[in-house]
């Protein structure tokens, strides 16, 4: 009866250490996930303000440009998230027709889980577009 006891133990700590190794894999892969997610947001969201500044370039702020960024990218990162993005816009010579628009933003990402391997990942995203009207 020792020998049947003394498996159920082995068999309990061999499931602890292996359920202990796939909780910390699965959640490396969500965190990854979701770095991926960030970033795509980020390009997706300074492309968008980049077209409304190219488009407006009249009459756009900085703000308005900033504004349409946030709208685009809070949905995804969520309102906590995409308000600790850094967004600068920037006209070259100006915003005339034959300039060019560049919008950057950038985004200190930190994982979900604190394993010391995932550290924080500062994301950016930059794009740039010349103003034809």
């Amino acid at each position: 009866m020792s020998r049947a006891i003394a498996r159920r133990g082995t068999t309990a700590v061999e499931f602890a250490v292996a359920s202990a190794v796939l909780l910390m894999l699965t959640f490396t892969a969500m965190d990854l996930g979701m770095l991926y997610l960030a970033q795509q947001a980020l390009n997706n969201g300074v492309a968008q303000a980049m077209r409304y500044a190219a488009v407006n370039s009249g009459s756009s702020s900085d703000a308005s440009i900033t504004s349409r960024f946030d709208t685009a990218v809070t949905p995804v990162l969520g309102a906590a998230q995409a308000g600790q993005c850094r967004v600068t816009v920037s006209f070259s010579p100006s915003n005339a027709p034959g300039g060019s628009v560049t919008v950057q933003a950038s985004l200190v990402w930190h994982p979900l889980t604190s394993f010391d391997f995932m550290p924080s990942v500062t994301l950016t995203s930059a794009h740039s577009l010349v103003i034809q009207h």
